[in-house]
């Protein structure tokens, strides 16, 4: 059975993609920072730590052997005016929404290559395509990953590795915890399917990307918002 590896999978997307992955039978562990989820193998991992990363990944394959299908879901976002954010802000959103990505991805991809096989799916946002007024940094973060799942998708093409991003629009998780009613109204009205999306949205099309069903499809940006951004 294939090795699915989840940075990030104690909540939000992350626990509804390794949910999703063990019911339908895979292998799954996954890294969390401060409390571990209800299913799969959780090791305590803070992805802006390069050695944790090292040795989350050691653990994980010597749990299930070499990792087959690598998901990104670790992120952290920031709302405010760009001027009041502090270089500390920028470390810890770049380091944690695209460092710990790059830094999980090199430790599994030479597997990936020795294998000539693997998928990698990262978890981005509307935000790094197109930009949010009061969240500079996080949108930021989200593009620096787009562009780098773009280069590797080409790089790593040729060794049979499929490298594609989700890029989720209005999801219902913790991340929208400071939003209030008002501010979701608001939200669900710019929706054209007029709701909220789910966690499980998101997890249904990471799943679906990382089996052959989608075995002609890399690079992509694939957009899951509800018509926000077309």
């Amino acid at each position: 059975m294939a090795h699915v590896l989840v940075a990030g999978g104690s909540r939000g997307i992350g626990a509804a993609t390794v949910d999703l992955f063990m019911k339908n039978c895979f292998d799954v562990s996954y890294f969390y920072k401060h409390a571990p989820g209800p299913m799969g193998h959780g090791i305590k991992a803070d992805v802006t730590n390069t050695n944790e990363v090292k040795a989350g990944v050691k653990e994980a394959v010597g749990k299930f052997g070499p990792v087959d299908i690598l998901i990104y879901c670790a992120g952290i976002s920031l709302t405010g005016l760009s001027t009041d954010f502090s270089y500390d802000d920028y470390l810890n959103i770049m380091n944690t929404n695209f460092g710990g990505f790059f830094a999980v991805c090199n430790e599994v991809i030479p597997s990936m290559v020795s294998a000539k096989k693997g998928v990698i799916t990262a978890v981005s946002s509307m935000w790094g395509q197109t930009g949010a007024s009061c969240e500079s940094l996080y949108s930021a973060s989200k593009g620096a990953m787009d562009a780098y799942v773009k280069s590797i998708a080409k790089e790593l093409g040729p060794s049979g590795i499929r490298v594609n991003a989700v890029s989720p629009g209005v999801i219902d998780t913790d991340m929208m915890k400071s939003f209030t009613d008002e501010d979701k109204k608001s939200l669900i009205y710019e929706t054209p399917l007029q709701r909220l999306g789910s966690p499980q949205d998101v997890a249904s099309v990471i799943y679906d990307l990382s089996t052959e069903r989608s075995s002609f499809i890399t690079g992509q940006i694939i957009g899951i918002n509800g018509g926000f951004l077309i």
